[in-house]
C-alpha cells in the first residue's frame, strides 16, 4: 500500500465481521478506489496465505474501503480473494 502523495486520496481499509465494524484508524493513499479495493484483495490473500486467517473461518469477514467521510467505496468479499473451493 502506499504512503501519503498530493495527487491521491485517502482510504480507509476498515474490516467488517457480520455486524461488527473495525474501522482502520490509518489512511492509506490510492489514486483510485480500485487501486485501494485492488490493494485489499491482495492483503486479504496475503492473510490467507500465511494462516493470519483461517479461510473456513472468513465466510462472515468483508474489507470494507471508505473515502476520507468515511463511506464505503468499495467492498472485498471472501470469495474476491479466496481460492473457489472456499465458495
Amino acid at each position: 500500500m502506499y504512503t501519503h502523495s498530493s495527487a491521491m486520496a485517502a482510504f480507509y481499509m476498515n474490516v467488517r465481521d457480520g455486524e461488527t465494524l473495525i474501522r482502520d484508524p490509518e489512511p492509506y493513499y490510492f489514486a483510485t478506489a480500485q487501486q485501494a479495493r485492488d490493494a485489499a484483495v491482495k492483503a486479504m490473500r496475503q492473510m490467507v496465505r500465511s494462516q493470519e486467517i483461517d479461510p473456513d473461518q472468513i465466510t462472515t469477514k468483508e474489507i470494507e474501503i471508505a473515502d476520507e467521510t468515511g463511506h464505503p467505496v468499495a467492498v472485498v468479499h471472501r470469495y474476491d480473494a479466496v481460492p473457489v473451493r472456499y465458495h
